[in-house]
């Protein structure tokens, strides 16, 4: 009887399986020809003079290969001017390399430059036919399409007004609600969830995240860690023009964060704030009132506590519109930038609505050695993706500790003094 070998998955060197492309980039490369004045430029290009070269070469993007997986949502993370969005631009066809090739399977749209592809004398509902026209729809498909559009933008009131009267948060809706019906098997955005309301930033984030469930391929440009953590599976760091990192997004971010660190001497981590400093949207919308270091039994403030107190972290907060579910986390980072230990409300199920409230974190058994720690507070909706306010307690935490144990933690433990007559057998010591 004979039996057929079942062959799994493609492994690369490493033995990770190969998925299968939905993005391949080989060698690309994107220069810029810098003349000193017009006239340079133009003697280089008249057959006179020779063939001298009379420009400068400046490269945005050298030698970049990257290969994302279908169903993969990557994303891209470096400072300004490392060639993210050159990179993205090349894959949507808005610029061209000028070495190396690329390849996307599948339908693409993209959110990159505000307005890009809207004409601003042309109304909202002209511009929807011309976007989606541009993302590949055909007028018959983009008016089965059009009422879908209209509701998830919100914008049914000025749909006939030319987009110059709009706000820049109005442009981003038109934008990603005609982007999104296109229903494309990979979607790239750079950096345009930064624009627009609270509530259609979260609309945003949710329509991404169904589209993460559903396998589609999301390219993921941000200057947010903290979102590029939440919502992306793997990152990639660019670093003048290069690939510096592929690799697992916790361990791109956390990678990039240390480098900026070191690079300006200051924390550019998850939280992105420093002891003092507090980063807010208003008190119109999701914000964090106060933050206590208390007690838990006495329910009195405390500065300074030993290891394996009982300690209360209370926060209270207000959200006047009482629109949304909110989510918070709390962390603890050491003075000297090490993290120590977070948690959060959506990580542990915890439910929170209402247009105000107080929540507790209680420590039992507090485990750090002495230290002084940096304690922060962040309101996150539901999901734990976008963050709508941060803030660092009033005062850090001193932990004080008598003995003489080193690290970071306590941890439970127990010393057996052992015969070594039933430890070891005959020939068994060294």
């Amino acid at each position: 009887m004979s039996s057929v070998e079942q062959k799994g998955p493609e492994l690369d060197p490493a033995g990770v399986p190969i998925e299968a492309p939905a993005i391949e980039i080989v060698n690309l490369g994107k220069e810029y020809k810098i003349y000193d004045t017009p006239s340079q430029r133009l003697l280089e290009w008249l057959p006179i003079g020779g063939s001298k070269n009379r420009h400068r070469s400046v490269f945005a993007l050298k030698d970049v290969n990257l290969t994302v997986g279908k169903g993969r949502t990557v994303g891209l993370v470096g400072p300004n001017g490392a060639g993210k969005s050159t990179l993205l631009k090349i894959l949507t066809g808005t610029t061209f390399p000028t070495q190396g090739r690329y390849r996307i399977q599948g339908k693409v749209a993209s959110l990159l430059e505000l307005g890009a592809g809207f004409h601003a004398d042309f109304t909202g509902r002209e511009n929807i036919y011309l976007n989606a026209a541009m993302l590949g729809l055909s007028r018959e498909e983009t008016e089965e399409k059009f009422e879908e559009i209209l509701e998830f933008s919100e914008l049914a009131p000025f749909i006939d007004s030319p987009i110059r009267t709009y706000s820049s948060g109005m442009v981003c809706r038109l934008g990603f609600s005609t982007a999104i019906a296109v229903d494309p098997e990979v979607l790239i955005i750079d950096e345009i969830l930064a624009v627009g309301d609270l509530h259609f930033q979260k609309k945003c984030v949710e329509k991404i995240w169904s589209f993460k469930e559903r396998g589609k391929t999301i390219l993921f440009c941000s200057h947010s860690l903290y979102d590029v953590r939440q919502l992306c599976d793997r990152a990639v760091w660019i670093h003048e023009g290069k690939v510096r990192m592929f690799d697992d997004a916790v361990a791109v971010t956390n990678a990039y964060a240390t480098y900026e660190k070191e690079l300006v001497g200051r924390e550019t981590d998850v939280l992105e704030a420093l002891p003092g400093e507090k980063v807010e949207r208003g008190a119109k919308g999701p914000h964090i009132v106060s933050i206590d270091l208390l007690d838990a039994h006495t329910e009195e403030p405390v500065h300074e506590v030993r290891p394996l107190c009982d300690l209360c972290v209370r926060v209270h907060w207000k959200n006047p519109a009482n629109d949304i579910p909110l989510a918070i986390g709390v962390g603890f980072t050491r003075t000297d930038s090490t993290h120590c230990l977070g948690h959060s409300t959506e990580q542990d199920g915890v439910e929170m609505s209402g247009s105000e409230g107080v929540v507790d974190l209680i420590l039992p058994k507090l485990r750090l050695l002495s230290g002084e720690f940096v304690v922060f507070v962040w309101l996150m909706d539901e999901r734990g993706i976008h963050r709508f306010h941060q803030m660092l307690a009033p005062r850090n935490l001193l932990v004080m500790n008598r003995g003489m144990e080193v690290g970071l933690f306590i941890q439970d433990h127990e010393w057996r003094v052992m015969d070594p007559m039933r430890v070891f057998r005959d020939g068994d010591r060294a």
